[in-house]
Formats: structure tokens, sequence, C-alpha cells
């Protein structure tokens, strides 16, 4: 292949349209710091006779001056080479300055690679960790965090997904490190995206949130799904109170795992040494927190000796799982379900176990939000979905630096359903 083939054939591959390449040169030999980089630069010139602002984007056939130092741009390698192209800019009076030209193949965001390389990245961090990506491509962590951000907010059309349109809402907290700093998330259940991530958790993130949507769409919130925290309870009756308040199910099994969970440490706290079944069954307390119709018959039958061996735990095991039932029948009639709860608390109250009065109690007092749920046609799993896949950013970040960027990955996985990065083929 000749050069001239060569520089045509590289034209064609790099989308280079408008601009001859005009040489490619090998940089200096590897130093002892960086003893794997191989280098290639692409020397281009600009056949095209015009020249873009950077600002407006509007061509111009004049260009005042060349600059003295040309530019390089990042492009994705070519086998073993770590590939730059190289052209001198030209300088255009735009925008009431003399700017700087912009060139066609120029990644978005001012960064200092090509369109091409900047999607690949972009497409990368939709699979991988930015920590992972910056390795691969041999660039720092906070250069490919820059990418990662700037191709999330070019997917949404700004810094957060739009609030139009919003008629049922989910609203629940997350923990962003795993311990004590929170996010409040606010999903549109109808479409099934995560529409606002706000700092901390309460009452105050979630009256900024209303305050954001205002008055004039606040009115148009049909319903909410929430547990029932305090904060959001008196935020949501102040911001809509027109809208339909359902209690979120996945909280109402949480409340009896953990009161099931308290009411074995009670019982417990003072179980006798290895070898007896007080001992097994309190190394096992998975087994009374699972699902029955997911447990191994090995465990449910080492589950069913409670019902001798230790009656009040079993009646404790038996409340919960009753009260699973409850909420997983499809009630029709809301009568019927007041009847069967009001049973459900009696035989809390015969029981005698105070973890669970204090479910049966909060239960009975709203019970108009968990009925609610049964008649509303709208996914309740959602939120606590949203949830798991936030769960998931949060492990595979491996700590992440800030939290706006935390902020932008999960409008990346939960408020883009066709994120148009994904489908570019590497």
């Amino acid at each position: 292949m000749s050069g001239q083939e060569h520089e045509e054939l590289l034209t064609t591959l790099w989308d280079l349209q408008g601009f001859k390449v005009v040489g490619v040169e090998v940089e200096a030999a590897p130093t002892e710091r960086e003893p794997g980089r191989r280098v290639q630069v692409v020397s281009l010139w600009n056949e095209r006779q015009t020249h873009r602002c950077p600002a407006c984007g509007r061509e111009h056939r004049d260009a005042f001056f060349e600059e003295a130092v040309p530019r390089r741009f990042r492009d994705s390698s070519l086998g073993e080479w770590e590939t730059f192209v190289e052209i001198t800019p030209m300088r255009v009076r735009c925008c009431g300055g003399m700017l700087v030209e912009a060139f066609p193949f120029e990644a978005p965001g001012g960064h200092r690679m090509t369109r091409r390389f900047f999607e690949r990245l972009a497409a990368l961090c939709t699979r991988l960790p930015v920590q992972t990506v910056a390795e691969m491509a041999g660039l720092s962590w906070d250069t490919v965090a820059r990418v990662d951000r700037e191709a999330i907010r070019l997917a949404l059309g700004g810094d957060a997904p739009s609030l139009n349109g919003l008629r049922w809402i989910g609203v629940d907290e997350v923990s962003r490190t795993g311990g004590r700093v929170y996010f409040t998330i606010v999903t549109d259940l109808i479409e099934g995206r995560v529409v606002w991530v706000g700092d901390g958790k309460g009452k105050k993130p979630l009256e900024a949130f209303f305050h954001e949507l205002g008055g004039k769409r606040c009115k148009k919130i049909q319903g909410v799904v929430s547990d029932l925290a305090e904060g959001f309870l008196q935020a949501i009756a102040e911001a809509i109170p027109q809208a339909r308040h359902v209690l979120d199910r996945f909280h109402i099994v949480q409340w009896a795992n953990e009161a099931l969970n308290e009411v074995r440490r009670r019982i417990f706290g003072g179980a006798p040494g290895k070898g007896t079944l007080g001992q097994e069954i309190k190394a096992k307390k998975w087994m009374l927190l699972t699902a029955r119709e997911r447990l191994k018959g090995t465990d449910r039958r080492l589950l069913d000796r409670l019902r001798t061996l230790n009656a009040p735990l079993y009646t404790a095991y038996l409340l919960k799982e009753e009260l699973r039932a409850l909420l997983h029948h499809p009630w029709t009639y809301m009568g019927a379900l007041l009847r069967n709860l009001k049973a459900w608390a009696h035989a809390v109250h015969k029981a005698g176990h105070a973890e669970f009065v204090k479910v049966a109690n909060r239960l009975l007092t709203h019970f108009d939000k968990l009925a609610a749920g049964f008649s509303a046609d709208i996914r309740l799993g959602l939120v606590e979905a949203i949830n798991g896949k936030i769960a998931l950013i949060r492990r595979e970040s491996r700590g992440i630096r800030n939290q706006q960027h935390f902020r932008f990955k999960i409008y990346q996985r939960c408020s883009l359903p066709n994120n148009p990065w994904a489908r570019i083929i590497l």
C-alpha cells in the first residue's frame, strides 16, 4: 500500500472527511516510568476552508491567524499503539471575541479527545466501573469521570431528568456510602425511572423536591408511595394533600422481619452453649427471615421443631408469615382486608410480643394507606427495585469520590432505559 493510499484509508476509517492526513509519527522510545507506552501521532491538515466557532457552531471562511502550538486529541488505540491526532487550529472572530476554532471530530465538553474516543469511553462506563475504564484507557480517574458525567448529561438533556408529567411518585431513602450518608430518591412510578436525587433524608430534601417541582405540577400528583417516616408524612401532607398516600408493602414486611429478629435476640440473649437447638437456631437466623416457600425441606423441618422446643419464637415466626400472606392476597373488598388485619392484630396481642404489637398498631393507624395500595394500578415493588440497582452501583463503584458523580451514576442506571451510549458497538 502506497503512502497516499494509507492516508486515504486513515481518513475514511477515522471519519475525518475534510481533513487530510499529512503524516504519521512515532514518539520517542518508552521511558522507564511508562515501559509499556507506545504512541503514534497522526498529523492533520484542514482542507474544508471553513472554521467553526466553538461557542455558537457558526462556520467562518475567514480566519485571522494560526495558533503557534498544535493541539492533540486522544483517539482510539490502533493495535498496541496509543494514538493521537494533531492539528494546528486557527483563530476566528465570533461571539464577541477571538476564539480558537472547534473541529467536527472533537469530543463535546472541551475534552482533548476525538468524538469517537469519547463515545467509546462513555459506552464502557455504562458497563464497567470508572476505575476499570481509566486503567484500560491509560487515563486518570478524574478524566474518565468527567467524560462519564458529560455523557450522562448529554443523554439526559441536562443535569437531571425532566420533572414534567409526574402523576405517581415513589419516595425512599438510600445510603450513599453504606453508612450514615443518605440520598432521598424520587421515582416516576409510571415511567419506571428516577427523576430526582436529593442530599440527606427526612423532611428537608423532600421539601426541596416539591419546591423544585412547583405548585402547578404538585397539584397534578395523583399519588405517592413511601414508608411512614415522619419527615415524609409531613412533607407530603403539606405539599400534595390531594394525593393518595400508599404505604409500600415492602416496608411492612421489613417491619415484621425486624420485629421477629428482635424477638429472637430477646429470647436467645442468654442462649446456652454450642450443640443445643437454641444456639443452632440463633446461628441460622436467616431461616426465620426467609419466606417459607423459599426454604429447603431440611430448613423447614428444623424450624418446625420450634413448635415444641421454643413455642414463643415459633409463634413470632408464624405471625410474620401470616402477615406476609395477608399482604400478598389480592384484596378487592377493603372491609374484608380490615377484618383480617384486626384478626391478625388480635393474635399479636394474645401472643404478647411487644415488638409485633408495635407493627400491628402502626398498620391499624395507617390502614387507609395500606388499603390504597390494593386499589392503585401501580407497581409497588419498583421503589425497592431501584434501591437494589443503587446498591449495585455502590458496590461496583468501589468508592465514588464525590456525591455529584454518584448522583449522575444513579441517573445513568435508573433514569435512562434507552441510554444511547449503552448501544454503541465497541
